[in-house]
């Protein structure tokens, strides 16, 4: 068992010493050399644990969405409503993004443009967790809150682009303001898009 914990708590301070500078200096510029120093480690304690840099850029990301997808369930559990549980899943999500600034900068920054990213486990993982979106929007096309029209896909598609340009501008600009701060404006504009459309009649009445 003391081993377990010391291999645990040794990969944990790889992980941490390869996040803060992946972050900071960039994925790039950062060596093994560089992360085993400041883990306190030398090289060859290092391959004892990871494959090498790559390894390590796919691990980190790897670990946060999947204590997400684990957390999800639990924050939409007793939540009612289609509308209800995408406003949650936002706000939600974005809440962890800026809980977590050194895994969102590896994710937004760094990981989707790794030519290897739609072959991880963190693809998959990633897709998973977007798939909720999909089931609320089936959801909002049965229950009535949405166009019977809408296609889940495209508007999870939708979702997805829009938080990915919000979080990315958030990174570039060094996180100097709120990701909430537009958030409820952004939302109502994509839910108006989801909802039922109005048109005219032949007496000029608005019907659905």
């Amino acid at each position: 068992m003391a081993k377990n914990n010391s291999t645990k708590t040794t990969k944990e301070r790889i992980i941490n010493a390869a996040k803060k500078l992946f972050a900071e200096q960039g994925y790039q510029k950062t060596t093994i050399m560089d992360i085993s120093k400041q883990a306190g480690l030398s090289e060859a304690a290092l391959y004892e644990y990871f494959k090498g840099k790559e390894d390590l850029l796919l691990t980190i990301p790897d670990l946060w969405v999947s204590k997400l997808l684990k957390d999800l369930d639990e924050q939409l559990f007793g939540v009612t409503g289609a509308v209800n549980k995408l406003r949650k899943f936002l706000w939600w999500y974005l809440r962890r993004v800026e809980q977590a600034p050194l895994d969102a900068k590896i994710v937004y920054l760094i990981l989707k443009t790794n030519a290897n990213f739609m072959a991880t486990d963190v693809y998959a993982n990633v897709k998973d967790f977007y798939a909720h979106l999909i089931d609320i929007f089936e959801e909002g096309r049965k229950n009535g809150e949405m166009s019977p029209d809408l296609n889940p896909y495209l508007a999870r598609d939708i979702v997805v682009g829009t938080m990915d340009h919000v979080i990315t501008r958030w990174l570039l600009k060094d996180r100097t303001y709120s990701l909430f701060e537009s958030l409820e404006e952004i939302f109502e504009l994509m839910v108006g898009g989801f909802k039922k459309t109005k048109r005219r009649g032949k007496n000029g009445q608005n019907v659905i």
